[in-house]
């Protein structure tokens, strides 16, 4: 096993998910100021991004701004022949420029949460609202994996 990971040390290969202590963070992340989306929704992202980009709340000066664009929708499947649904699905869209230092990266990620229509309307309700929230978690967790091999890319540049 060891020999087989020989070659990875020389080539500059660093995992992008452990190696690092509690309390580390990636300071080119943590440079990054997340610029408000509306709606709720929005909010929610905003918040979740924030979070991931700089977890600990260091005080790093602003180098980047992200702007993010969020954009959500609902399909019912599942239809019965009295034309109710019993299935439907979050699509969750989000399309960011990430600009500043003389950077400009912009790109994308898509998602889709589902859940199951019930009888009563409070489950469904709630059962809309939690895979909306799934939907915006996926899609805070896709966009920071792509700043974060953008910024290692970046730092290996260097």
């Amino acid at each position: 096993m060891a020999l087989a990971a020989t070659p990875l040390a020389g080539c500059g290969f660093h995992p992008l998910y452990g190696g690092a202590t509690a309390g580390e963070y990636d300071p080119t992340l943590a440079a990054i100021k997340v610029q408000p989306i509306q709606d709720r929704e929005g909010q929610m992202l905003e918040l979740a991004l924030r979070e991931k980009l700089n977890p600990r709340g260091a005080p790093v000066p602003t180098r980047y701004n992200l702007i993010v664009v969020l954009t959500l929708s609902r399909a019912d499947l599942g239809i019965q022949r009295n034309a109710t649904s019993t299935r439907s699905e979050i699509n969750a869209s989000a399309s960011y420029t990430l600009s500043g230092d003389g950077v400009s990266v912009t790109g994308q990620s898509h998602t889709v949460s589902a859940f199951n229509l019930q009888n009563d309307a409070w489950a469904a309700t709630v059962a809309e609202d939690d895979a909306r929230e799934r939907a915006i978690e996926d899609l805070a967790n896709a966009v920071v994996l792509q700043l974060s091999l953008w910024s290692r890319g970046r730092a290996a540049a260097r």
